[in-house]
């Protein structure tokens, strides 16, 4: 095991768990290099199709399907899939609640996903105009979608500007391979998009929602200082922090910085309405915060029970474990790994249809038990929260019941990996990789574990 940077480390992502020296190189050089395909249970995958997304457009085709929601591809660059789907809800003139999507996807990534809008007509699509964005109707539907509903993601990569020689670069990947297959699978931390690399406060956030502080909360999204913003947006922030005068701060505040102008413009018309100020932001968004903060306690779970020694892939006397089918979770109960059922479980783990999976604290969702329950009983008490808290009785909205995250995802390659010359930084290498992963395992976990990168920003992350 080896520390992972600070940067990552104030995600809860506090090592690598891969005996390998990294890779290096960059990431998302380009939106191509990053690519990104959603597969639905039954085995139906929005494609990207030739090209990048040029704007809304209907197929000049007959719908089949009954029900009253189109489902469509959606296929955005740029973009995030909430920033995605509210553009596209104002665009069409429809509430945004009538938009539903399985899973989310990165801005600095071209993806595509499944969204289904209920009441609307593939008519109205023709003409529509967004800009790094494009909306392909399939069927109709009788349901809307959930992330239940979410199988996979297929990735298609590029690693660029690698100084490594060509054998190395096959013998790192290879010893990144071999590692994770000696843990029995990668370790699924929450990655970087999930905080903000740029800009990790969304966690920070969710923690100060907890504790009940809400203008801790405000202050903290309006003034946080991110280690990869602009001069501009870094000398606006300060400027609040260290005056408190909202409206210098708008004055400084670069465009494009919608959810912060909300929330100072609300201040000003009402002061110390902290409340009403965070809820001028979307409900989506404002449970992100809280997810984001569980997110980071679970990293912060899986970081420790790696740090102990304790297996990832067998269950230990107090584990909880999750029932799979096709590597993802089955619905209904999970099962407590007691000493009756101890033997069972590791077998079923062995055979890939059971995981060890770590909880997603909520007010319903009860800690592990054994040497893992320690654990997280000790990181709680360090952040000050309990599982009550996730009740959220100040702004219950927001309230979280918790669940389970498997502690390991399976890393199926799709092909063969690609090593070429890199044609944006001559006299470097290039690395394709095309992978897919679970639902809710993120990309980032394993090429973190493949290149170890010591300036995360700098290497695209």
């Amino acid at each position: 095991m080896r520390e992972a940077p600070e940067l990552e480390r104030l995600m809860g992502m506090e090592l690598y768990l891969t005996a390998s020296g990294g890779l290096g190189g960059r990431i998302r050089s380009r939106p191509e290099d990053f690519l990104v395909e959603e597969e639905l249970a039954g085995g139906l995958v929005a494609e990207l199709g030739p090209g990048r997304p040029e704007g809304a457009r209907a197929e000049g085709r007959e719908i089949g399907g009954r029900g009253s929601f189109l489902l469509c591809v959606l296929v955005k660059s740029g973009l995030d899939t909430l920033e995605a789907v509210q553009r596209l809800a104002r665009c069409l003139r429809l509430p945004e609640g009538l938009v539903s999507f399985a899973g989310l996807k990165d801005a600095k990534a071209i993806t595509a996903q499944f969204v289904a809008i209920r009441g609307l007509r593939p008519e109205r699509l023709k003409g529509l105009d967004l800009p790094g964005v494009e909306l392909r109707p399939m069927a109709y539907t009788t349901e809307p979608l959930s992330p239940a509903d979410l199988v996979a993601n297929r990735f298609r990569v590029v690693v660029r500007t690698i100084e490594l020689p060509e054998g190395a670069v096959r013998r790192e990947l290879a010893a990144t391979l071999s590692g994770l297959e000696d843990l029995g699978g990668l370790p699924n931390f929450y990655g970087h998009q999930r905080f903000g690399t740029a800009r990790p406060v969304t966690h920070l956030v969710g923690r100060e929602l907890l504790r009940g502080d809400v203008r801790e909360a405000v202050e903290l999204y309006l003034a946080y200082v991110g280690p990869g913003e602009s001069a501009a947006a870094r000398e606006a922030r300060s400027y609040l922090a260290e005056t408190g005068d909202l409206r210098g701060y708008l004055r400084l505040l670069p465009r494009g910085f919608y959810y912060e102008r909300l929330m100072a413009e609300h201040l000003l018309r009402r002061p110390r309405d902290y409340h009403g100020a965070l809820r001028r932001l979307p409900l989506r968004l404002r449970r992100l915060f809280v997810q984001a903060y569980q997110a980071y306690l679970f990293n912060r779970f899986l970081s420790a029970r790696a740090r102990e020694g304790l297996p990832l892939s067998l269950p230990e006397p107090g584990d909880w474990v999750l029932l799979l089918r096709e590597g993802c979770p089955l619905e209904g109960k999970p099962v407590r790994a007691d000493a009756s059922r101890l033997r069972g479980l590791r077998e079923l783990a062995r055979e890939g249809k059971a995981v060890v999976s770590l909880p997603l604290p909520g007010h319903r969702q009860a800690p592990s038990g054994g040497r893992q329950g320690e654990l997280e009983e000790t990181i709680m008490e360090e952040e000050g929260v309990r599982p009550e808290d996730f009740r959220l009785k100040h702004m219950p909205e927001l309230a979280s019941p918790g669940w389970l995250r498997p502690a390991l995802a399976k890393l199926e390659l799709l092909e063969a990996s690609r090593v070429r010359e890199d044609e944006l930084s001559p006299g470097c290498l290039a690395l394709e990789l095309a992978f897919r992963l679970p639902r809710g395992a993120y990309a980032t976990a394993f090429l973190r574990e493949l290149m170890k990168p010591p300036d995360l920003l700098a290497a695209g992350f």
